[in-house]
């Protein structure tokens, strides 16, 4: 029965125009997702808890900024380090 309901609601989201679930969940508090964090992108309809990034079919954005995030450290820890060389030159005078 729950899952009927659960279903029918992400039927009835993904039916909807895009501007009006936009609207529907930006007009609610933001709710803590599974993922961690707080997400933009939740939407209680139904006594249920819907993402609406996903009903439109862009995945989650929590996750899509982890991967990001984790391929920039991979990235930096995989590049070397370049040293810098200082140039040595005469001195200045009157700062020996």
């Amino acid at each position: 029965m729950a899952t009927e309901k659960i279903f029918q609601g992400r039927a009835e989201l993904r039916q909807m125009a895009r501007a009006n679930l936009f609207k529907m969940v930006f007009c609610q508090k933001e709710k803590k997702c599974l993922l961690g964090g707080t997400c933009p992108f939740l939407l209680e309809y139904q006594c249920a808890l819907f993402c609406v990034s996903e009903t439109l079919g862009y995945g989650c954005q929590i996750e899509k900024l982890r991967l990001l995030s984790d391929e920039n450290a991979q990235s930096e820890e995989e590049s070397p380090r370049k040293t810098i060389k200082l140039a040595v030159g005469p001195c200045l005078p009157g700062l020996d």
